[in-house]
């Protein structure tokens, strides 16, 4: 028995001497030699090595690998695109000339070449390695060109060839010299017009497919080329434009292919249906091309995010209008998108009616037209100051976040209009002046204020009002009210921390309204009216019953003639009283998703509304003060942080 285990153990070594060097089998005959030893002494010896044999033999064999692959030219190791490209050149040099490449997308490269049969110059796109074990990809790749010798349109890319040569699939498409849309919407290089003439172009060439039972299913602006020289002032040549990449392109009939097992198409483009992977049809792209319409029109896109976050947002979320970003962009194109831009495709519209609002005329927007304006100050990077009209359109958008000129590191934490149109701004900026008048066009007529506790200098100017042609300031830091001509000279102050009579604690809004100035007195639980000269004239305050002293909190002041909106932040009412303090009415006021009950409430009644807006959320309530009865609110798109009314001065 002892000799067959030794036979065992050399066989098996002498196997081990094989795949690997003969050393081991010499070890084991040098151990094997030795004098006057047992067998059994011998085999404990050798133990060791019949584990490495059994060890060796038990392991796959691709982690030793040939010999021939041990002797691979390290340079083809490190580099196999180099050498797959050397390949594709040469066995496409069998029917064209390659002369460049041109470009490397995520699933394909693309030569320039010249087609040795007919002289023409055309695009190759040749299928990255990587992906040509899998024949599904291999056959979407050849059905894209399928689909596309079926097109005859100028706007759609032309196919003139597809096959494989020795193994590398190709299809030749003619070559275009321009631009993607995605880099002219990066670069913010395309005007109004010039983007709703590319996407007519694009309707007009999606219209052509699908009349022919074809879905594009990959709508975005990477898809689309901008040929030389076709952009013009007022447009552009509707020649030079191309839509492309049909590689995913499908019949009514499918639903959705799949690479290992993702979606098929770009989160941000996709429709609701799309991304939840239900049956397409036409309606589909038209979502797609609203999308990219969006984008054009704001340079940005209404949704961004990580992948899952996208897809989410595609099926819940509704965008902000584009005119809430753009506000010179006409009414009928931003109405179109949002249009487009249903969850529901049967509310979208079709293609017909998206080229004749495409195609124009648009009404222009008149400057300014309506005597009275909804004045804001929002958190929002771009146009922290806006403009809209009493039915919420934005009209202007002023300031932002940011370095450039009018532009500061925080939200606005008050706005005011003095009669001459001016807008005023308070900010907090440590270090820095933080009062700020601008023009109704937005541009930066002065700033004043600085950051200090001497007189004209402020801590944190939490509410701005005008009347008469002062700026009335409250510091909420200091508890103090100043006062500023238009031109931000110093007048004076009053005011400081008290318990009331004229003296504040924590006071939070100040408004000018009917000859008077009230004030939030948030720490006293009161609002104080005062003199324009800073003389306590009387209180207005709630208790909280007929039994108890201790008085309700107050969280919003607003006044239009002789009587006084004060919301009751306990109650979520808004009290009505006159000038003696009899109380005249109540509202409620709706608690709407996002919105936080214990918040400040901005209140400003006009025209038989009351507006009303809570910091932080994103709406406008209005309440019909004859009725009570709440009326849709208006929607802001961004965290509201001020409320005022801005007065036409030419109207």
């Amino acid at each position: 028995m002892a000799w067959l285990l030794a036979f065992l153990l050399v066989a098996l070594t002498a196997l081990l001497a094989v795949r690997l060097a003969p050393w081991p089998l010499l070890m084991l005959l040098a151990l094997l030699s030795g004098a006057g030893v047992a067998l059994g002494a011998r085999l404990q010896a050798v133990a060791p090595w019949l584990l490495l044999a059994l060890g060796a033999l038990a392991a796959p064999r691709v982690y030793l690998g040939p010999r021939r692959v041990r002797r691979r030219r390290p340079t083809r190791e490190k580099r196999p695109t180099r050498i797959k490209t050397t390949e594709e050149v040469q066995s496409l040099s069998q029917r064209y000339e390659i002369l460049e490449k041109v470009g490397v997308g995520g699933m394909a490269t693309v030569y320039k070449a010249k087609d040795k049969k007919t002289g023409r110059l055309v695009a190759l796109k040749v299928p990255q390695e990587r992906f040509l074990g899998d024949p599904r990809f291999v056959r979407r790749f050849h059905r894209e060109a399928e689909v596309l010798a079926k097109m005859d349109h100028p706007n759609i890319v032309k196919v003139y060839d597809h096959g494989q040569v020795d193994g590398v699939h190709f299809i030749a498409m003619e070559f275009l010299e321009g631009e993607g849309l995605d880099r002219l919407i990066e670069e913010r290089r395309l005007n109004i017009k010039q983007a709703a003439a590319i996407l007519v172009r694009v309707a007009h060439a999606l219209k052509h497919i699908h009349a022919q039972g074809i879905v594009h299913r990959d709508i975005k602006p990477g898809n689309i080329m901008v040929l030389k020289g076709a952009l013009r002032e007022d447009g552009l040549d509707p020649r030079g434009v191309r839509l492309m990449d049909f590689g995913i392109a499908a019949g009514r009939v499918l639903t959705r292919l799949t690479i290992t097992g993702a979606r098929i198409g770009t989160p941000v483009y996709m429709s609701p249906e799309q991304a939840k992977g239900q049956k397409l049809d036409h309606r589909s792209d038209i979502y797609s091309l609203g999308i990219v319409l969006y984008e054009a029109l704001t340079g940005q896109p209404p949704f961004t995010g990580g992948y899952e976050t996208v897809i989410h947002q595609q099926i819940f979320q509704i965008p902000t209008p584009p005119k809430q970003l753009k506000p010179e962009i006409p009414q009928a194109l931003s109405d179109l998108v949002l249009r487009m831009l249903e969850k529901d495709p049967a509310k979208r519209p079709g293609l017909d009616e998206v080229i004749r609002v495409l195609e124009g005329p648009w009404e222009e927007d008149q400057d300014l037209p309506q005597a009275h304006y909804l004045l804001l100050g929002v958190e929002a990077k771009k146009g922290s100051v806006r403009l809209l009209d009493l039915e919420g359109t934005p009209a202007r958008l002023i300031s932002g976040i940011g370095s450039a000129p009018g532009h500061f590191p925080a939200p606005p934490l008050s706005v005011a209009a003095d009669g001459e149109g001016g807008i005023w701004v308070s900010v907090f900026e440590h270090g820095a002046k933080l009062l700020h008048r601008f023009s109704p066009e937005g541009k930066l007529l002065l700033s004043t204020g600085p950051y200090g506790m001497k007189p004209g200098e402020f801590l944190f100017p939490v509410s701005l009002a005008v009347m008469d042609g002062t700026l009335f300031v409250l510091d909420g830091e200091t508890a103090t009210i100043s006062l500023l001509d238009l031109s931000g000279r110093y007048q004076g102050r009053f005011g400081g921390q008290g318990p009331g009579r004229g003296t504040f604690q924590d006071p939070k809004v100040l408004v000018a309204a009917s000859g008077f100035l009230f004030v939030l007195d948030y720490g006293n639980r009161q609002v104080q009216r005062l003199s324009p000269e800073g003389r306590y004239l009387s209180r207005y305050a709630f208790r909280r019953s007929r039994e108890s002293e201790e008085l309700r909190l107050l969280g919003g002041v607003g006044v239009e003639g002789e009587r006084l909106y004060l919301y009751d932040t306990e109650a979520a009412k808004v009290r009505v009283v006159d000038f003696s303090g009899a109380l005249l009415g109540s509202l409620d006021l709706p608690l709407l998703e996002g919105e936080e009950r214990m918040s400040l409430v901005e209140l400003l009644p006009h025209g038989g509304l009351l507006y009303a807006a809570r910091r932080g959320g994103s709406r406008i309530h209005r309440l019909d003060l004859k009725t009570g009865e709440a009326l849709p609110p208006l929607e802001v798109y961004a965290p509201v942080r001020a409320l005022g009314l801005w007065k036409n001065p030419s109207v």
